[in-house]
Formats: structure tokens, C-alpha cells, sequence
């Protein structure tokens, strides 16, 4: 990991991780849960673990909103999105050149642009981080969707407006470059341990190398301790999580914003390697609603929404806690994972120069979320 500076912005390079989060420790699972697995890793130390007082479903008030994770072979917040125009093939504007351009002609560029401009930014400092933290040659899953699926989840979805810099210059955002502004303020957040991790990281390409499915980090999350978070984020408390949703190698992180799930079977006793305390064993089939990705647009867009269906067999024990689970299925989530939600004006953590540079951002958010209606799309006016 690597960091640039400039007058504003100072983004952390992610040149291993793509799309995803810093890799987890190694697991050594059994079929109970290790420190790796344990859900208190991600649940409150109130957490409930017996299972006839969880539930079977459970939502947030609010569905997540879509967004693009911003491709790194399309250079991030540097692609001229409404264009089709890569960010690395793009000759940025310079704030004298945006002062002659029309509102149309502003319209088209790229979210990076825009906030250098709103912001009086001479040196295009997000473009140019923007520009070295992506690269054309990068996997086409590279992008931070590590900073959309928890600001997808964290604020209120922004609508497109228009504003005026200081210097005069009036500034098209839609609804995807505030959008896309959150996100690269929550990977950049995320990258200072302000997360917590349930599970390793599977870096495995199971497709190519199926013997390593039974590797510890691609065999989790445990199924029991996906079970508990389900029931008491989502169920209990109504809160939200990310989960990378593909098992293996690349990694999807998506906004979890449901579930519900259905009880197949009971067995009495214990199943070979299950928990040492296991009495008895529950099958259920779990339905896991999440956010899923689209291409930016200028309106707000609302939820896109996928699901996927998972089967498991939890363990229980005398006093009727969950104490491990199973596998029935190959598919399953890789590793889950929450942010605190991060303030767009976090001086003490993100230093000085940040600040300046969010408290832009936020002055962009805060009016795109008091604006009584939607700005129209200065391209098609």
C-alpha cells in the first residue's frame, strides 16, 4: 500500500485488493467457529445466540442505493461517464477552461473534474489521484465497491443539482458523481481500521483450483456465526452489512439489506466435526437480499436488488445457542463485514488536509439532500 499527496486529497492505493478490502487473516476452521469466525467479531456483545428467540427474517427501513463501483480500468472518478469516455484517454479542464464552458459541456465531465472544479482546485488534485490510483490494465472487478456497498448503506441517496463555486462557476452534479464521491470517501475511510471483519478471505480461484474449496479461508464464513449476524443485524436490530458474495479470488462487496430464512429439518446429536457441544442440528435455507451495482446515471436511481439463496445446518447446544454450522451448499458469501459510518468532516482522523477537501464533498451532499427537486440533465435540455 502505497499514499499521494496533494493540496486536497491524499488516497490510499489498493494495488492488490481491486474491488475488495485488505486481505484477513488465515482461518483454521473447524466446523465451529475460530477467533477468525467468532460472531462477536462483527455482532454487539448483547447479541442473542439462542435460536428459538431469533428470527426468520428481517430488513432495514431503507433499501441501498445503486451506483457504479467506479471500474479502475476506466480510471474511477476520472471516467467521463456520461460520454463513455475512459478516465485515462481524458485531458482534464482546467478551472479557466470550465469558466467558458456551458452548462451542457459540464455536464459531461467527469465526477473527479467537477469536484476540482466546485472545490478551486488549480492542481486537479482528485483527477490526478484518481489518475495514479487506477491503471487501464487493472481486472475489470478493480473499482470500489469497498466504498459504495457501506455508503450505500450509511447516507441518504443524493439527487442531482446545480451549484455555484466561488468563483462563479456553475457546476452540474448528478446524481452518480455525489454518489461516487461517497464511495471514495468510504474506501478511503475503510482503509484506517474503522471496520469490522467476520471471516478470511478466499484467495483462491475455485474455478481453476477446485481442490482449494477445502482451504479454511474458502470454507467460511461459518455458517452458524452467518446465521447469528442475520438474525441479529438484520432481524433484531435492523441494521445493514457488506458481504462479498463470491466465494473465491475476486471479491463483490454488496450492501446486505435482507433475509429470510426457512427451517428444513431438525437432527438430533452431532454430525462428525461439528461443534464438540453440539446436541442437536437445524438445515435451513436462506434466502439474502443485497445491493446490487448499474451504471451511473444523472437522476437518483433507488435500489437495485439481488438475492441469493444459501443451505446450512447450524449446531446447537444444551442450553439451545448456536455454537457452529455447515455448508450444505458450494455457494456462499466469503467474508462479512461493517463500517462505522463514517462523518464527511472527520478532521481528527483523516487530518488536516482531508477536511478541507470533504468539507467540500459535504457542502455538495448536505444541498443535493435539501434540494426540493431534482436538477434536470443540462445535456438533454
Amino acid at each position: 500500500m502505497k499514499f499521494t499527496s496533494n493540496i486536497f486529497l491524499t488516497i490510499a492505493i489498493f494495488s492488490s485488493v481491486g474491488c475488495g478490502m485488505r486481505s484477513a487473516p488465515t482461518a483454521t476452521q473447524k466446523e465451529h467457529w475460530n477467533p477468525v469466525n467468532d460472531p462477536i467479531r462483527l455482532l454487539p456483545r448483547t447479541y442473542i445466540f439462542n435460536l428459538q428467540q431469533l428470527p426468520l427474517s428481517g430488513e432495514i427501513p431503507l433499501k441501498p442505493w445503486a451506483d457504479s463501483y467506479w471500474p479502475s480500468n476506466e480510471g474511477g472518478l476520472a471516467t467521463r461517464w456520461a460520454v463513455g469516455t475512459a478516465g485515462h484517454e481524458v485531458t482534464p479542464v482546467t478551472l479557466a477552461d470550465a469558466a467558458e464552458l456551458s452548462l451542457a459541456e459540464m455536464a459531461v465531465l467527469s465526477p473527479a473534474e467537477k469536484f476540482d472544479v466546485f472545490a478551486g482546485d488549480e492542481s486537479l488534485g482528485l483527477f490526478n489521484n484518481e489518475i495514479e490510483r487506477t491503471h487501464p490494465t487493472d481486472g475489470s472487478w478493480f473499482g470500489i465497491c469497498h466504498g459504495w456497498a457501506p455508503a450505500a448503506l450509511a447516507w441518504a441517496e443524493p439527487k442531482a443539482i446545480i451549484l455555484t463555486s466561488a468563483s462563479g462557476i456553475k457546476v452540474p452534479f448528478g446524481s452518480s458523481d455525489i454518489k461516487a464521491l461517497l464511495s471514495l470517501f468510504s474506501a478511503e475511510y475503510e482503509a484506517r481500521g474503522t471496520t469490522r471483519m467476520l471471516g478470511a478471505r478466499c484467495n483462491e480461484d475455485l474455478a481453476t483450483n477446485p481442490s482449494s474449496a477445502s482451504r479454511p479461508e474458502c470454507r467460511d464464513v461459518n455458517a452458524g456465526a452467518f446465521h447469528l449476524v442475520l438474525a441479529n443485524l438484520l432481524g433484531l436490530n435492523h441494521e445493514g452489512f457488506v458481504a462479498d458474495v463470491t466465494r473465491d479470488a475476486e471479491v463483490w462487496n454488496q450492501p446486505v439489506s435482507g433475509f429470510t430464512s426457512r427451517k428444513i429439518s431438525t437432527r438430533e446429536g452431532k454430525s462428525l466435526g461439528a461443534a464438540p457441544t453440539t446436541v442437536r442440528e437445524v438445515t435451513f435455507e436462506t434466502t439474502m437480499f443485497y445491493g446490487r451495482e448499474i451504471q451511473p446515471r444523472w437522476q437518483a436511481s433507488g435500489a437495485n436488488m439481488a438475492q441469493k439463496v444459501y443451505s446450512y445446518r447450524v449446531e446447537i447446544d444444551i442450553s439451545g445457542a448456536i455454537v457452529g454450522g455447515e455448508w450444505l451448499s458450494d455457494n456462499r458469501p466469503d467474508f462479512l463485514w461493517s463500517m462505522t459510518k463514517p462523518e464527511l468532516l472527520d478532521a481528527p482522523r483523516l487530518g488536516s488536509r482531508r477536511a478541507i477537501a470533504w468539507s467540500k464533498a459535504l457542502e455538495i451532499y448536505t444541498a443535493s439532500i435539501a434540494a426540493e427537486v431534482e436538477a434536470e440533465n443540462p445535456i438533454h435540455e
